[in-house]
């Protein structure tokens, strides 16, 4: 072989390297983002070590990732009132997982898909518990307080520890079509009720304006423009003094 062949050969052999090293360089290497929480996996096992956002070495092993975002669950519950009513609603559940608990979910869970489908029916089940202490107009008027009572609940359940609860809130809420009418005709109730108390304040207004005039000065004021001169004061004074004059 020839020195050009040489080089050649050489110059070929060196892609080929270059090529393995970078491919070698993809898979040694990962990127983690500020949104997650990575630890690596070698060998069948997980290591406590966090990894820090950026680019890690990771050799043979791998990453098992997880989101440290806020975000919101929307759990279905099926549920009846004090009141015997059925109603059906959404129990959104805004959590955050813990640092200090992100080795111990990843360990006994891996993902948290896997775990909201173990977790959604003890939620659903303490949703339900707090909603038979309410009737169904309570779920209208009180959701707040509805919502904090369901909070205390669900904070109970042990396997929630890995998470900060940041709020429960109430959506969706659907009855009966039965009750539906029923509410209906409360609200128009509720409007009539509103313009009747609004009549009763403009009524009592004008007895207080009434019971406020002096009625002395606006008698004499009236026959004062019945009559002109100075026989209407005389006459005005007379009838309300009570003088023959």
């Amino acid at each position: 072989m020839n020195k050009k062949g040489q080089a050649g050969a050489i110059f070929a052999i060196a892609l080929v390297v270059l090529f393995i090293a970078l491919i070698w360089c993809l898979f040694i290497f990962r990127i983690v983002g500020y949104n997650e929480y990575a630890y690596e996996k070698e060998f069948g096992k997980l290591k406590m070590e966090l990894k820090e956002p950026g680019i890690r070495y990771v050799g043979i092993g791998s990453f098992i990732r997880v989101n440290n975002q806020v975000r919101t669950y929307n759990i279905p519950v099926d549920a009846a009132t004090k009141d015997i009513q059925s109603v059906n609603f959404d129990v959104n559940l805004n959590i955050q997982l813990k640092e200090e608990e992100s080795f111990n979910f990843i360990k006994d869970y891996q993902t948290e898909e896997s775990y909201f489908t173990y977790m959604n029916s003890k939620i659903q089940e303490k949703a339900k518990t707090v909603i038979y202490k309410y009737s169904a107009m309570d779920m209208i008027d009180k959701r707040l307080l509805i919502s904090q009572d369901i909070l205390a609940e669900i904070s109970q359940i042990k396997e929630l520890k890995y998470f900060e609860i940041r709020d429960v809130a109430l959506a969706n809420l659907e009855y009966s079509e039965a009750y539906d009418s029923i509410i209906e005709e409360k609200a128009k109730l509720d409007i009539q009720k509103e313009i009747i108390l609004r009549q009763r304040e403009n009524l009592e207004l004008q007895r207080i304006n009434i019971n406020s005039i002096d009625v002395d000065k606006y008698f004499k004021y009236m026959l004062i423009e019945k009559w002109d001169g100075k026989s209407s004061l005389i006459i005005s004074d007379a009838i309300l003094t009570g003088a023959n004059k």
